[in-house]
């Protein structure tokens, strides 16, 4: 629909009066409206168009009464502000007029030529508000439209498909929003699919939580776990990571799936350093409260599968596989503070992190010791 005509507010002015029509057209025009004037209803009718923001009608008129001209007005454009302009000036006639068509208001012509700008000021500002909101309205049935047409388009599809939708939903609460957005606005089943990948998986730990909540209140200990997950998560985001679960004080992430990147070794521990500092900044407030409390990792790359596991009622997009418990007992290995990696994970970043080599760690349920790798720094570029 259109606003405006040049720039101005677009009035509409219907009277048989010759006189009365340009007096009122002059002192409208001075207030920077462009009038459209009409000497009868069926030219009134026959000019009027979407540019129109307010119409001043007179009522009494010889080819077509001003009450008739109304109706119709009202039937092409229930929203169109109509401003009775005549020379009725009988009360009772006035009520009976308002209790019947229900115009914008009702002026008496010779009146107080402030009262019909004011009246007209009040007409345009609100059909302004009313055309926003029919915009508005029609955007959001738009929208509608077109969620009930997708809805439409699934409903052969929910039997096979509601585990994709519910996890679909759920997206992001595991990966950033960016990330998010992309799978859904690519097609979820393009990603969330169970595979075999090469992936880098991250754990980390609190050590010494479990002995400081023996000591704290409830209350507490739910606020240290809320806001060192919070700090954790705006990282673990950062680097494009996946955010598999919580488990108590430990996090499980991991790098290159949903959307793959060919740097997923690089990311984890680059996040896994920015995390150690951001726990550095934490303790100072724990330890003030008596928690001494530090973050480790563990951190392995390698082939695992990735995708749904569980059962019809509770299903879980997460990482299983050898290589994951690798990760998870180097994790279970590190003292606080200590970022280890294995030698996998190494191979592609060799040249970006200073480490120091730690031989013949034998993990829990790993048969054969391996040489792993205590992350200290990232190197400096010169």
């Amino acid at each position: 629909m259109a606003y405006e005509v040049l720039n101005k507010i677009c009035i509409m002015l219907v009277d048989d009066d010759l006189s009365v029509l340009q007096t009122t057209a002059i002192i409208l025009e001075e207030e920077g409206y462009t009038i459209v004037t009409c000497c009868g209803g069926k030219e009134a009718i026959d000019k009027l168009n979407d540019t129109i923001f307010t119409v001043i009608l007179d009522i009494n008129m010889p080819d077509m009464s001003g009450l008739e001209v109304f109706e119709i007005m009202k039937s092409r454009n229930q929203y169109l502000p109509i401003i009775f302009h005549t020379g009725y000036g009988e009360k009772e006639k006035r009520t009976d007029i308002r209790k019947h068509f229900r115009p914008h208001a009702y002026v008496v012509k010779g009146s107080d030529p402030e009262q019909l700008l004011d009246t007209v000021a009040g007409a345009v500002e609100s059909y302004k508000n009313i055309l926003e909101n029919v915009t508005l309205n029609n955007a959001l049935k738009e929208r509608n439209a077109l969620i009930e047409e997708f809805n439409r388009s699934l409903e052969d599809k929910v039997k096979r498909q509601v585990e994709e939708i519910q996890r679909t939903s759920r997206l992001k609460r595991y990966v950033s929003p960016q990330i998010a957005d992309t799978i859904i606005s690519n097609g979820s089943d393009k990603y969330l699919i169970s595979a075999r990948k090469l992936l880098t998986i991250c754990f980390a730990d609190l050590k010494g939580f479990t002995e400081a909540s023996e000591s704290m209140e409830p209350e507490d200990t739910v606020n240290l776990l809320n806001e060192y997950f919070a700090e954790m998560t705006t990282i673990i985001f950062r680097y494009g990571g996946t955010l598999d679960k919580f488990m108590g004080d430990g996090i499980l992430i991991f790098f290159g799936d949903p959307i793959y990147c060919d740097d997923h070794d690089e990311k984890a521990v680059r996040m896994a350093i920015d995390m150690r500092d951001k726990v550095q900044e934490l303790r100072k407030n724990w330890l003030k409260n008596g928690c001494n409390i530090d973050i480790c990792f563990g951190i392995n790359t390698g082939y695992v599968t990735v995708g749904n596991v569980g059962s019809s009622i509770q299903m879980n997009y997460t990482v299983i596989g050898h290589r994951v418990n690798i990760a998870h007992r180097l994790q279970l290995e590190a003292k606080a503070g200590q970022i280890l990696i294995t030698a996998r994970t190494l191979a592609g970043i060799e040249n970006l992190v200073e480490t120091e080599e730690i031989k013949n760690v034998k993990l829990k349920g790993i048969i054969k010791p391996i040489n792993v790798y205590n992350v200290i720094r990232y190197k400096k570029i010169p």
